[in-house]
């Protein structure tokens, strides 16, 4: 996952525990791109690694130095590829760990990228490292020279007719070709990114339950709980989109949150009127 140890789904399990209606429970986004941090591949928390990887032209390549997916398809496309093509990796004690590829930007995918950026993820972290060549590249793959060559050079010819045959890729940030000489390279897997259920919520971010009897509706607000972001569910459908849920908090925090502060407020807002108004908290 790309979620830290503290995140636990305590506020879905609060909820739950008095009531609370959940919806899209088994709504869960994979990221495509996780880092593999070589120096502790097990770990559970994985550093996330942008979208931009790809957006700004990095390729996604399998142990046999080839492409096998639209590098800029839906995660869930991108995802269910990699751990349908790639292999397992294999963990220090020879066991093996869950499917992975790697993640490939050239000298001007990097600029793209963004160098100072990169800089923390290679310098800092560790987690890509710098190949010269398609000599370099195939070492660090541990394929021939051969199938990395014949890799660039078809991805060249694909950029150059802007479609790929072979995933239908129509959107081409960077050019690579068999003379692309500073690589840098980094071991990629899909990891749990966001859960799109919830806690049922209303327009106002009131925590809904099931109506009892004689109740309009189907269901009723718990009176005086509000909730915004990942602990709530059905704001995203099925697959958020990047960067909504960014949206989702500033929208529904500041309801919740305001709402939450001024419950006993006669009026609508801290300046409804134009002047401050003096807050009852609940």
């Amino acid at each position: 996952t790309t979620n830290g140890s503290f995140a636990n789904g305590d506020g879905i399990k609060f909820g739950e525990a008095i009531g609370a209606n959940l919806i899209d429970m088994d709504k869960v986004q994979l990221h495509p791109t996780a880092f593999i941090d070589p120096k502790d591949p097990g770990n559970h928390t994985k550093y996330l690694g942008p979208e931009a990887l790809r957006g700004s032209g990095g390729l996604l390549l399998d142990q046999k130095g080839c492409r096998f997916v639209n590098e800029l398809d839906l995660r869930s496309v991108v995802s269910n590829k990699i751990l349908e093509h790639c292999e397992p990796y294999k963990m220090p004690d020879g066991t093996e760990y869950r499917p992975w590829a790697w993640c490939v930007l050239n000298e001007e995918a990097q600029e793209k990228f963004g160098k100072p950026m990169l800089s923390f993820y290679k310098d800092q972290v560790g987690l890509f490292e710098a190949v010269e060549g398609t000599k370099g590249l195939a070492e660090l793959i541990g394929c021939d020279e051969a199938a990395v060559i014949q890799t660039l050079q078809e991805y060249g010819s694909a950029c150059d007719a802007k479609i790929c045959q072979k995933t239908n890729k129509v959107v081409f940030p960077t050019k690579f070709t068999e003379n692309c000489s500073n690589f840098i390279v980094a071991r990629i897997t899909p990891c749990i990114h966001y859960c799109m259920g919830g806690l049922v919520i209303s327009s106002g971010a009131e925590v809904m339950t099931s109506a009892k009897t004689g109740a309009v509706g189907k269901r009723q607000k718990i009176r005086r709980l509000f909730a915004a972001g990942e602990c709530t569910g059905g704001v995203h459908g099925g697959n958020r989109l990047g960067g909504n849920s960014l949206l989702e908090c500033v929208v529904f925090g500041r309801i919740a949150g305001e709402r939450a502060a001024t419950i006993k407020q006669e009026k609508e807002g801290l300046l409804a009127d134009g002047q401050w108004q003096q807050v009852k908290l609940r």
